[in-house]
């Protein structure tokens, strides 16, 4: 699999600070984690990635997912993160991913567990995620943002 041509000479990290959260690639040794948050948090998803998802959703198909995200970062094709906090609470994930068949544009997706103080946390993060990967991309970069804000 090789790189997808906007991101072959940038380099994201695999784990890093962001303000207060931490962020760490999303792979399979996440699936515990991972299964159960979605799951439990289907009612502020559902309609992040389509119309019904998370619903159906079985452990064995998320790991799936999970080992596909891993692969996609690691072939510098998509990037995919675990959120936490400093406590390293499982807080969400957040994902970057080219317009496919294009060049130049893309999405930045993220979401916060059903919790009660998700708006707050999603409000704080946001401006830090999408700052850091405007920073990365190239000015003329056309970066779409998406998250569970109003779900």
């Amino acid at each position: 699999m090789t790189p997808h041509p906007d991101f072959e000479t940038l380099e994201f990290l695999t784990s890093f600070p962001l303000g207060a959260f931490q962020m760490d690639i999303l792979t399979v040794d996440d699936l515990d984690e991972d299964f159960r948050e979605v799951t439990r948090s289907a009612d502020v998803l559902r309609g992040l990635f389509g119309p019904t998802w998370p619903d159906g959703l079985t452990r064995s198909y998320n790991a799936t997912d999970l080992h596909w995200h891993h692969r996609e970062f690691t072939a510098k094709r998509s990037f995919a993160w675990v959120i936490r906090d400093a406590e390293t609470t499982y807080l969400g994930c957040a994902y970057f991913s080219p317009d496919m068949g294009k060049r130049g544009s893309g999405l930045a997706t993220y979401w916060i567990v059903d919790r009660p103080d998700r708006r707050a946390l999603l409000a704080e993060f946001g401006p830090l995620y999408t700052g850091w990967l405007t920073r990365k991309l190239p000015s003329d970069y056309k970066l779409r943002v998406q998250s569970n804000a109003s779900l």
